[in-house]
C-alpha cells in the first residue's frame, strides 16, 4: 500500500479487506493523495469499505502499474508475432533484447516520459547509426501505442517523440555486363539462385523458401507464396514470368530427392546465408566493392524499367504496395542516361509553329 505519481497525478495503491488490489487517481498534490489513503485504511479497518467500482464518488480508475519488462513479454511480444512477418518479429525481439529492455530494467509503463526516450536517443548515437535508433525507436513507439489500447497508459509518451534524419544510402546500380560476369564466376549450386534474385527480383527469404512446386516451368513462371513459416512481406501470393535465361538455370539445378526447397543444401535444408559464396564469387568477377544479394532486387527493378518495361508491371513483380516503393528501388545507368538524352531534339521535324496569325 502506498501512493505513486502517475504523470501530473498522484495516486493511490492499496489492498481491500478482501485482498484485492485497487489502484485510484487522486488529484495533483501528493498531500491530497496521502490523506486519502488514510481515510481508505480507516473504512477497510472498521468494514465501511466500499470498493471504487460500486460507488461514484468522482475519482478516476487509475491504470494498472505494470512493468515495461512485463508488458513486452506478456502483450507485446506475442501481439507482434501475429501481426508482423517473421523477420519483422524477429529483428524486433533483437532490438528489445539488446538495447531497449536493458535501458528501461525496472521501469514502469507510466514512468516512460519523453525525456527518458531522449536520453535514449541520445546514447545510442554514440554507437549506432541513424536508421538503426530509428528501427529501435518505432518498436518502442508501437509498445506505448499497444499499451494506450491496452489501458496501461493513459496517453503515449512517444507521441511527440521524433525520429532522427536517415542520410539513404548510396546503392551502386550493377551493370548487365558485370551481372553476366557474376554468373559465370559462380558455383554451379548457386547458379540459379543468383539468377531468380538478378531475373526474378525475389527477396532474400523468398529465395530461400521457393519450393519446387511454386515453379512452372511448363507456363513458364514462378510463384511466390506465403506459408506459416516462410510469409511474403505483404502475405500476398505473386507471379513472375520466366525468362529464357532463368529457365536453363533451374532446370540445370540439380535436385535434392528428399527436399521440398528449390535451393537446399547437401541435407535437404534450405540455404540460409550465401553471403561469404557470393562476395568471393564478385571478387572473381572483378566487381569492385563486392555484391549483396539484396542489391540484385534493385538491378532487376532498374533494368527492367530502362528496358521500358512499365512500372506498374514492375510494381506487380516486385510485390510492392504502391509505386513510390518502386521507383525508389529504381536506378539509372550513366549509359541509359546518355542514350535516353539523345530523344531530346528540336530539329525541323520536332518544329512547331508559335507564331500568332497578324490580323
Amino acid at each position: 500500500m502506498g501512493v505513486f505519481r502517475r504523470n501530473d497525478y498522484w495516486c493511490v495503491d492499496y489492498y481491500d479487506d478482501r485482498g484485492k488490489r485497487h489502484r485510484q487517481k487522486i488529484g495533483s498534490r501528493k498531500k491530497d493523495a496521502e490523506e486519502a489513503l488514510a481515510q481508505i485504511k480507516i473504512k477497510i479497518a472498521s468494514g465501511d469499505f466500499v470498493p471504487p467500482k460500486d460507488r461514484d464518488d468522482g475519482k478516476e480508475s487509475c491504470p494498472e502499474v505494470i512493468s515495461f519488462h512485463e508488458f513486452v513479454a506478456q502483450d507485446y511480444l506475442p501481439w507482434s508475432q501475429t501481426q508482423h512477418s517473421v523477420n519483422h518479429h524477429v529483428r524486433q525481439k533483437r532490438a528489445l533484447n539488446a538495447h531497449l529492455l536493458p535501458y528501461l530494467k525496472g521501469c514502469s509503463l507510466g514512468s516512460i516520459s519523453p525525456k527518458l526516450v531522449e536520453r535514449y536517443k541520445t546514447r545510442r548515437c554514440q554507437k549506432a547509426n541513424n536508421a538503426t535508433i530509428n528501427r529501435e525507436l518505432s518498436c518502442l513507439k508501437q509498445i506505448c501505442k499497444l499499451a494506450v489500447r491496452c489501458g496501461y497508459l493513459e496517453e503515449d509518451p512517444t507521441r511527440d517523440v521524433t525520429i532522427l534524419k536517415e542520410t539513404p544510402a548510396k546503392k551502386r546500380l550493377l551493370e548487365g555486363e558485370e551481372i553476366a560476369a557474376l554468373l559465370n564466376e559462380l558455383p554451379d549450386r548457386l547458379k540459379a539462385l543468383i539468377a531468380c534474385a538478378a531475373y526474378a527480383g525475389l527477396r532474400r527469404a523468398e529465395l530461400f523458401s521457393l519450393r519446387w512446386e511454386d515453379v512452372d516451368l511448363n507456363r513458364g513462371e514462378l510463384r511466390v507464396v506465403p506459408r506459416e513459416h516462410h510469409p511474403t512481406k505483404n502475405n500476398k501470393t505473386r507471379r513472375i514470368p520466366l525468362n529464357h535465361a532463368l529457365v536453363e538455370a533451374i532446370k540445370r539445378h540439380p535436385r535434392h530427392f528428399h527436399s521440398p526447397y528449390v535451393f537446399s543444401n547437401s541435407e535437404g535444408k534450405r540455404y540460409d546465408n550465401v553471403r561469404k559464396a557470393l562476395l568471393s564469387a564478385s571478387q572473381r568477377a572483378g566487381i569492385e566493392g563486392g555484391v549483396a544479394l539484396h542489391q540484385l532486387r534493385h538491378a532487376f527493378c532498374s533494368h527492367c524499367l530502362m528496358s521500358g518495361v512499365d512500372a506498374h508491371t514492375v510494381l506487380t513483380w516486385m510485390g510492392h504496395k504502391s509505386l513510390t516503393t518502386t521507383l525508389k528501388y529504381a536506378h539509372t545507368s550513366p549509359e541509359h542516361e546518355k542514350a535516353a538524352i539523345q530523344l531530346l531534339r528540336y530539329d525541323s521535324r520536332h518544329h512547331m509553329d508559335t507564331a500568332v496569325e497578324q490580323n
